[in-house]
């Protein structure tokens, strides 16, 4: 909402070609999503087992499972997003339009490369009910992204150099951050799965 707030402070082409690139991300967007349904589908019934070295290999097989399947899809979308500038007469005739979704082009290409481990990391985070986590990060979001998109208009209002681009580059800052606090976080709960494990072991020998 914020995206389309402070494009249209760049005058309509900024807004016409925020229109083309906001459609075209939430078309291609649903496609990894299936990725995080399919950790919350299967990960709570191994979850809740009691800890064990089975428990514990089962969790990290459909962790690794997903994240391959995370890779062929950022593949995929990449390629997709690659297309785009070959099929932009679909969406406008505007030369003014079209060189501005061009410029975007790149940090969507990044955005989708990498889509598919965001909504597989978020999914297992999910499945594993790590909510206070992900409650905290996204409230943290909540402050921080907004503030920053709001600079680039009140930037824009002052005469700066700044455009769509600006907007887009924070919104890929903001998913480059998820991503690596995402995966950074699934790492961390799979040792504190294996930790359970080696002392539920431990415990049942003793």
């Amino acid at each position: 909402a914020l995206g389309h707030t402070v494009s249209s402070s760049f005058g309509t082409i900024s807004m016409a070609a925020n229109q083309i690139v906001t459609s075209i991300f939430y078309t291609l967007i649903p496609i990894a999503d299936c990725l995080c349904l399919t950790a919350q589908s299967f990960l709570p019934g191994i979850v809740a087992r009691k800890p064990s070295p089975e428990r514990a290999r089962a969790i990290r097989g459909l962790t690794q499972s997903l994240l391959k399947v995370a890779g062929l899809l950022g593949v995929f979308l990449a390629g997709t997003v690659a297309c785009i500038p070959f099929a932009l007469q679909l969406f406008t005739t505007d030369p003014a339009v079209m060189i501005l979704v061009r410029q975007i082009i790149p940090v969507l290409f990044i955005i989708f490369s990498l889509h598919g481990v965001f909504c597989g990391s978020e999914g297992i985070l999910l499945g594993q009910r790590d909510l206070k986590f992900l409650e905290r990060m996204y409230a943290a979001y909540f402050v921080v992204v907004p503030y920053l998109m709001l600079q680039v208009k009140k930037a824009a209002k002052t005469g700066a150099d700044v455009g769509l681009s600006s907007v887009w580059n924070i919104f890929l800052g903001y998913q480059l951050f998820r991503i690596a606090a995402w995966v950074a976080r699934v790492a961390w709960l799979q040792r504190k799965t294996d930790r359970e494990a080696v002392l539920a072991t431990t415990n049942d020998l003793t």
